[in-house]
């Protein structure tokens, strides 16, 4: 299923729900892909011996997931900025699509996921440029070719990817800025046990104003945050606390934006997406 959409803003003179101050809402078209078909297996043996095995696939649906971008645009509302998901209002839909477009060989497909397994904060590699674009399916985004490399035309929307997992103690990774990011649904990361991944959270528990609370921040985080997180790097922020203990750019409890970092996000919203060469860098 394919959705091309031009990559324009739609403005709207709307005030977005608990924005701080009253500003045009700037509406980015996102495509959410949900990466199937590929296990991620992750082995690791304790000090006595044991081996531990743990085989993880995409547990996400399309319905599953449309309440984890809800919470995504709650977390983005103060900034005036939302990410539209919907077709019908210029978005790129939540689609689920085959690794490589089921047209990887077995072979290939499990060479990846042992390269995304054996990423870690140390050594990664050029994941970001070969291995991740590698196992999207370019029918459905029109910034990657068939060979599953990036191409240089200007993309058309930015593009969300949802994999089983990302590499050890990692939960997302991103172009800043650009249009490709991705999140992994399972995590070794703290404060798991390292080596053990789990699913993490797809939300922050809660109601109301209490869904962004940070006293009910899941210990492991949440889906939703980390996707708020990564789609910051997208539009030019850093990991930057600006003296906010809950800042969404920095720390364990991620949920707000400073008011610098609303306008920096908002001045690259406006600029469009970028993904030449010149701009694109990865930050976690």
């Amino acid at each position: 299923m394919t959705f091309f959409r031009p990559l324009s803003l739609i403005l709207s003179l709307a005030t977005p729900l608990h924005a701080e101050s009253e500003q045009e809402l700037l509406k980015l078209p996102l495509r959410v892909h949900l990466v199937t078909g590929v296990n991620m297996i992750r082995e690791f043996t304790s000090e006595k011996g044991k081996v531990y095995k743990t085989v993880m696939n995409t547990p996400l649906t399309v319905k599953s997931t449309q309440p984890i971008m809800d919470q995504v645009n709650d977390i983005w509302a103060p900034s005036g900025i939302e990410w539209v998901t919907d077709p019908a209002q210029g978005g790129g839909g939540i689609v689920s699509e085959k690794a490589g477009g089921g047209k990887l060989s077995k072979e290939r497909l499990d060479k990846l996921a042992t390269l995304v397994v054996n990423r870690s904060r140390e050594i990664r590699g050029r994941h970001m440029e070969l291995v991740f674009p590698a196992l999207a399916d370019p029918a459905n985004n029109e910034s990657i070719k068939d060979d599953g490399r990036f191409a240089s035309k200007k993309p058309e929307m930015y593009h969300l990817y949802l994999f089983p997992y990302v590499g050890q103690t990692l939960q997302g990774t991103a172009h800043c800025p650009g249009t490709f990011a991705i999140v992994g649904a399972f995590s070794d990361k703290r404060p798991n046990e390292k080596g053990h991944p789990k699913r993490r959270p797809d939300l922050i528990p809660g109601k109301g104003k209490l869904a962004l609370s940070a006293r009910n921040f899941p210990e492991a985080g949440a889906l939703s945050a980390t996707i708020a997180h990564e789609l910051g790097h997208n539009l030019s922020l850093v990991h930057k606390a600006d003296d906010m203990e809950d800042n969404l750019m920095k720390g364990h409890v991620k949920i707000r934006l400073s008011p610098r970092q609303t306008a920096k996000a908002r001045k690259q919203a406006l600029k469009g997406a970028l993904i030449g060469k010149k701009d694109r860098s990865k930050v976690d």
